[in-house]
């Protein structure tokens, strides 16, 4: 099904950011607030929008940023400064990455409070009880939406929420009210106040959907409302709400895992929706999905070569190569000759889990690296499960062997070894690429150490980049607030991360 999206966006002004413009302005040619929210079509065609925009903020880039300052890869000599301030480090409050994330989130943030807004406002006195039905529904999809890009952002721009409680949260935002007044603008408040007001919007959110869940599903269903649930309650020490969201999950049947090579790249590769809890819509040429390109395959069509940017260090080739037969191995990793800067050649691993959509791109020659966005995959609630076990003195090894299982064939269930290290390891393996990995070391109280390459010649600065170390608790694991925020808003004005 195809909805052509009439309004992509309510206010260009709000694509800057939380307050860092004249949000009393109205670009020409906009629909006046005061008429875009009478009717159930034209909530309609708002909701549109907002998928539009969730469609192209939960992948690509937005993954990208962290997993190229992470550990699991190294900038190539083709590199190109291609990421630069991020793989080096050297983030700053001015950063246009920073920035730009901030900006992206707050922007479809006030979309959805205009939403919200309009829903609870809106005159539905001469409205059918099944529009009434449908809008309540969808007020709960704003709502999920709200606590995920929130989420998003604290997660990003706050300390971890177990012991940091009371730290600095993200100014969150509940009402549409665009203003050039800053004595309104938002202050920071604590950690543990933005948590509860995303607990309070997810529990909005599942009170008001009753869409069935299902494999695939396109649109925010109840099933994804749990699953978001799931995260949020691991990133929020409330482990047996994370089990209890997570077996719900694992236990509906609804999402049974992949076991074979052939239905795993059918996943991957022509997006098919199996294990996927939600994944988002898209077509082509109408509705672009997300890139997922940072370099990682680096196809040259016309002169037939690869010139990735980033590939796997050598220690991820060895964990996927622990179990050589595991399908993640042989659909995530290939080794080939690679080009380098100058015409230089070598083999290397490259990432290859996410080689573009055939369907989503005009011919062979477009190698745009676009898929359906997976924002919920059944196999991460394996992983939450077992760690959620494992953080509550529960065993955890179950979830993690049933996945391990189903991954690896002729795979036998074991206990050995310490059980946190082995789902740190398994969520490598699965998620690499999906922009996990930061998060996961800080949540892990591991240091990020990005080790010995695959080929010295082959990458970056060796020197420096084969024993590149930050603690876990270094003040730059977590975003600056944006300059530009800071300047502008008197409330957050002595609000800046520590270090920056």
């Amino acid at each position: 099904m195809k909805k052509k999206i009439l309004i992509a966006s309510l206010f260009a002004a709000m694509t800057m950011g939380v307050t860092s413009c004249n949000m009393d302005l109205q670009p020409h040619g906009v629909i006046a607030p005061d008429n875009a929210f009478q009717s159930i079509d034209d909530a309609e065609r708002l909701r549109d929008g907002l998928y539009a925009f969730f469609r192209g903020n939960v992948a690509g880039v937005y993954a990208n940023r962290d997993e190229i300052r992470s550990d699991l890869y190294h900038a190539t000599t083709s590199w190109g400064n291609n990421g630069l301030s991020m793989y080096n480090w050297t983030l700053t409050p001015g950063d246009g990455d920073v920035s730009s994330l901030w900006g992206a989130c707050y922007g479809v943030i006030a979309n959805v409070n205009f939403f919200i807004n309009g829903a609870k406002t809106v005159n539905t006195s001469e409205w059918s009880q099944e529009e009434k039905q449908t809008l309540s529904v969808w007020l709960g999809e704003a709502y999920f939406l709200r606590a995920y890009y929130h989420l998003e952002l604290a997660e990003a721009f706050c300390l971890d929420y177990v012991g940091n409680e009371q730290s600095y949260g993200i100014p969150y935002m509940t009402s549409y009210n665009p203003t050039s007044d800053r004595s309104q603008y938002p202050s920071r408040g604590t950690l543990e106040q933005t948590y509860r007001q995303i607990r309070a919007d997810i529990d909005s959110a599942a009170s008001r959907i009753n869409t069935p869940g299902a494999a695939g599903s396109t649109r925010i269903t109840i099933d994804a409302v749990t699953a978001l649930d799931a995260r949020f309650s691991l990133e929020s020490g409330d482990y047996a709400g994370a089990i209890e969201a997570a077996t719900s999950l694992i236990n509906s049947g609804r999402y049974p895992l992949i076991s074979d090579t052939a239905s795993f790249n059918q996943m991957w590769i022509h997006d098919s929706g199996k294990e996927c809890i939600l994944q988002l819509y898209a077509e082509y040429p109408n509705e672009g999905a997300p890139s997922y390109d940072y370099g990682y395959i680096g196809y040259d069509f016309t002169n037939q070569i690869y010139v990735p940017t980033y590939v796997p260090e050598q220690w991820v080739v060895d964990l996927f190569q622990v179990y050589p037969n595991d399908i993640r191995t042989l659909c995530h990793l290939k080794r080939r000759l690679t080009t380098l800067y100058g015409g230089q050649t070598a083999e290397l691993y490259e990432l290859i889990k996410f080689p573009g959509n055939p369907a989503l791109r005009s011919g062979e020659a477009d190698q745009n690296y676009q898929h359906k966005p997976k924002v919920f995959r059944i196999a991460e609630m394996y992983l939450i499960n077992a760690e959620a076990k494992a953080r509550s003195g529960q065993d955890g090894w179950s979830d993690l062997n049933a996945l391990r299982e189903a991954r690896i064939p002729d795979y036998q269930a074991s206990t050995t070894g310490d059980l946190l290290s082995n789902i740190l390891d398994e969520r490598v393996r699965e998620l690499i690429g999906e922009g996990f990995r930061i998060q996961d070391l800080r949540r892990f109280q591991i240091s990020l150490h990005r080790r010995a390459s695959q080929n010295q010649n082959a990458i970056v600065q060796p020197e420096v980049n084969e024993d590149f170390v930050k603690d876990y608790n270094d003040y730059m694991m977590i975003y600056p607030i944006p300059q530009a925020e800071i300047d502008t808003n008197p409330n957050i004005a002595g609000q800046q991360n520590p270090g920056y």
